[in-house]
């Protein structure tokens, strides 16, 4: 789990470009400071996740069962604020 999380926010354009991280059941919810950085095609490429999807508010990535672990993971990790 922590090397995808590693692999995750490399793609999206570094740690310095989330503003907030969350999640649904089956989706960590990222609010990125600038969407341009985040490389789409090489989140998907990375193992464990299943896709991405997009809201004007959010970048979320479809990681199933184990968002939840993944959005705790980042939150205790990185400093948001």
């Amino acid at each position: 789990m922590e090397k995808m999380i590693q692999d995750v926010i490399s793609a999206i354009g570094g740690e310095g470009n989330i503003s907030h991280c969350t999640n649904c059941i089956t989706r960590l919810r990222l609010t990125l400071k600038d969407d341009s950085k985040a490389d789409r095609q090489k989140v998907k490429d990375i193992t464990g996740v299943f896709g991405i999807a997009e809201t004007e508010e959010q970048f979320q990535i479809v990681l199933g069962p184990k968002a939840a672990q993944a959005a705790s993971l980042i939150n205790s990790t990185y400093n948001f604020s």
